[in-house]
This record gives structure tokens, sequence and C-alpha cells, in this order.
């Protein structure tokens, strides 16, 4: 009676141990359920419950099939209305012009988009763009405080450049600073892209590069010719050209016989031009601005020093070069990102295997003159650089399909197509433009015409150059 009265406890203990340990588990459950209220297990100290309750922990600790949640759909997501792009801009100030006209020519790209392209494909959906914009005075403090603005107020989504190299360089370090993709259709200095920057991306070739097209094609039309003199202002743009064309002569095997670099305010050219006399150079290659370039032209001519060969950029590039020196202009050559001579085309592009987008310069123009609203007014190669970065922009949201800013400076490294600008191809490392060529223009009869590359050219190159004299003559450099 004894053993089966210690036998009868012993089970009452191993009943109240199950009891706690099973208030315990569920308790726990209940615990750590958010918002799930908590309590206490009452269990009564039956024989049948005390099968139940072994049953209960049998079946907890034993494995259980495992359930599979249905996979949630993801929300959708909330496309916008429109892609707004923020652009500051000088209107007025130093670079007006060239502001202006890169300014049309981004407005004239936005309305090819939306109008014939019908927006940006973007999950299926068609999305207009929409320029924000701000004239930024040709002022660095103005252009910074603007891309400021741009980003934290108006909450735009993406940012073009203004232009000019010492505005884009003052605005990088903002658009850096919030993780934005600046587009950079304004500068072309290799400064740009030595400076680490993860967020900048661009359209122009850069400076370094400027003369290269010009010096390949004397090559191609005069491989004997050897001796050339180099020139070059002295500013951050002129001197990255000067000493890019400087590298790319001596590595095609030209001997540089006189190589100057000139001050940024210089009046009077004389003395270079004594020293270029004597030196013996067939052909001369000149990285400068317009005045600076229009002095030495005129200058040459006046002391009558002759060459076979003439490039100057930027300053030969302009309808106003020729105004001012009329036909003493003619065969001067002038490197430049694009004109609208320049006959890229669908085909070209099938040719050489790589996507075209966007209108061909034909279809470009209705556009141009509709925001120009003055037919007499064409596009310059600023133009051209600020629609290229609308379309390029406009192909690297559709290659990421999202709006995302690392997604879309992803994307722009794997863009390598053809627009009527030319070849567009990003270093993924440094964001520089590598895919796209100087194009060369030369003033034949009076008409600045493309030369180069020949499958882009609207006319053959006229060489060599007629003399000084020749063209006060009456010589014009045209077949």
């Amino acid at each position: 009676m004894r053993y089966t009265g210690i036998s009868r406890l012993i089970a009452i203990m191993a009943v109240i141990v199950v009891i706690v340990a099973i208030a315990s588990f569920f308790g726990g459950m209940y615990a750590g359920s958010s918002g799930a209220p908590q309590g206490v297990i009452t269990v009564t100290a039956t024989e049948p419950q005390r099968v139940t309750v072994v049953q209960t922990i049998i079946q907890t600790v034993t494995p259980s099939p495992q359930i599979t949640t249905p996979t949630q759909t993801p929300p959708p997501i909330v496309l916008p209305d429109k892609i707004v792009i923020g652009l500051a801009v000088p209107l007025t100030g130093a670079q007006a012009d060239a502001g202006k006209r890169g300014f049309w020519g981004i407005m004239a790209a936005v309305k090819w988009v939306n109008e014939v392209y019908g927006g940006v494909n973007l999950y299926g959906r068609k999305i207009p763009l929409e320029v924000k914009y701000y004239n930024d005075e040709s002022k660095k403090d103005l252009v910074q405080a603007l891309t400021e603005r741009l980003i934290t107020v108006d909450k735009v989504h993406f940012i073009l450049s203004t232009y000019s190299s010492p505005l884009v360089t003052a605005q990088a370090p903002i658009t850096e600073k919030y993780k934005y993709v600046l587009v950079n259709w304004g500068a072309a200095t290799d400064y740009m892209y030595e400076q680490g920057y993860k967020y900048v991306v661009g359209i122009p070739t850069p400076a370094s590069k400027y003369l290269v097209t010009a010096l390949e094609a004397l090559r191609s039309i005069d491989p004997n010719l050897k001796k050339i003199a180099i020139m070059y202002k002295d500013d951050e743009f002129n001197r990255a050209s000067g000493i890019g064309a400087s590298a790319k002569a001596k590595e095609m095997g030209y001997q540089i016989v006189y190589e100057k670099i000139y001050p940024a305010d210089i009046k009077d050219f004389t003395p270079y031009i004594t020293e270029l006399a004597r030196s013996g150079a067939e052909a001369l290659f000149v990285s400068a601005h317009y005045a600076d370039g229009q002095l030495l032209s005129k200058q040459l001519a006046d002391a009558g020093v002759n060459f076979k060969y003439i490039a100057i950029n930027v300053a030969a590039c302009l309808q106003s070069y020729y105004e001012t020196l009329g036909k003493l202009a003619d065969g001067i050559l002038c490197p430049s990102q694009w004109e609208p001579g320049t006959k890229y085309s669908p085909a070209l592009a099938r040719s050489m295997g790589i996507e075209w987008f966007g209108p061909t310069t034909e279809e470009f123009m209705p556009f141009f003159r509709n925001v120009t609203g003055d037919p007499k007014i064409l596009p310059s190669y600023h133009s051209g650089l600020g629609a290229a970065a609308v379309l390029a922009l406009v192909k690297a949201i559709e290659t990421a399909q999202s709006l995302d800013q690392d997604a879309i400076r992803q994307a722009f490294n794997k863009l390598h197509l053809m627009t009527f600008y030319g070849v567009i191809k990003i270093d993924p490392a440094t964001g520089s433009q590598v895919g796209h060529e100087m194009v060369l223009g030369q003033w034949q009869n009076g008409r600045f015409v493309i030369v180069w590359p020949q499958e882009a050219a609207e006319a053959r190159l006229y060489y060599p150059l007629p003399t000084w004299d020749e063209k006060r003559a009456g010589k014009t450099a045209s077949y």
C-alpha cells in the first residue's frame, strides 16, 4: 500500500511537470506573437487529460511537414506621370550663346521623344519627359545653388549638366554629394574624369582627343608629311587639347618642330609667327577659343606664313569666323563634336553592328526650328551635344527599367549606340566618352562642310591649302 501511494504521488508530480512544461511552451508562443494576448493554460489532472497532454507533446516535438507560405505578389511599382529632367543652363552671361544653342538642342530632343517616340518605355508604359530649368547666368556659385535646388526642392528625376568646363567642374561635386547621375554634355575637360566621380557620364569627346581626328586625316591624305607645329592657349581645356595632340603626334611618328603654349589674354601673335616661319613646319595645329583663334589666323595671313594644312579648334567652326575673315578662312579645318552636315544614319549603324536611336539630322531639324522659332538659326555642335545627352539618358532609363540613380549609372556602362550625333559609348571606370569621334569640318568656297571621317563626310577634304595670296586672288578650297 505504501509503495502504491508513492507511485501515485510520483504519477501526480509527473503530470504537474508536464502541465507546467506545456504552459511554458504555449505561453512562449503567445508572448512571441505580436499583439497576441498572454494567458495561462489550465489542465485538469485526470487520466484522459494526461493522455491528451502526452499526445500534444509528441506532436509538438515530432517534425511536421514543411508548410510553404504562398509567395506574396510585390506591390505594383508606382510610375510617375512624367520623368522630369533638371537643368541649370547659362542663358545669359559669358556662356550665353553656347548655352542657348545647347538648350535648344535639349528641348528639340525632348519634343522628338514625346511627340514621335511617344515617351520613355518603362514597365510597358510610355512616360513623357519634362524639363525643369533655371538660368545660371554663367556663374559658378549660382549653378551650384540651382543644381542643389533641382535635387532637394524640385526633386527632379535626373540632371543634365550646364555648359562650359569651369561651370560643370563646379557643378559635379553637388550631384556627386546627392548621388545623382550628371549627364555631362557641356564640358570636354579631361579633369572631370580624373577626380574619381562615380555619377558623372560624358557625352563629348574629351579635350585631349580634340585634334586627333585632324592628325589622322592628315596622315591619310599625305603620309609623307612629317614636320608639324602645335600651339595652344594656356587654360584648362586648351592645355588638355594641345598636350593630347602632342602625345598623339609623337605616337604617330610626326616630328614636332615647334610647340608653344601662349597666354590666355594674348593680344599679339607676332613673336610666335616669326618663330613659326623659321620652324620649317608644313602643318599647323592650334587649340584656341574664338577671339585668339581668329586673331592668329588674321596675323598669319598678314605675315604671309603659309602651311599645307591648318586645323584650329574651336574658333574656325563658327560662322562668325568666316564672316570676319572672308575668303581668307577658306581651306581652314576645324575639329567639331558635331555639325549639321554630318552623315550619321541608321544604315551606317547597321553596317557597324551598332544600335541606332533617335531622329536623323533631317528629322531633328523641324523640332529644332520649332524650339528656336527662327528657321534661319542652324544647330551648332552645342545643339547636337544637348540632344545626344537626352537620347542617351532615355536609352539608359529603358535599359535599366528603373529611375534609380545607381541603376541608371550602371545602364550607361552598357550603352553602345549611334545617334545623329555619332557613336555613344562610356568608359565604365571613369564615365568618360570613348565611342564618339570628332568630325573634321573645312571651309570650302564659303561653306563649312564635313570632310572627315570619310563614312560621315559630305565632301572631300581639300589639300593642300591655297596660300593666303592665292585666296586673296580668288582661289577657293573646293574641287
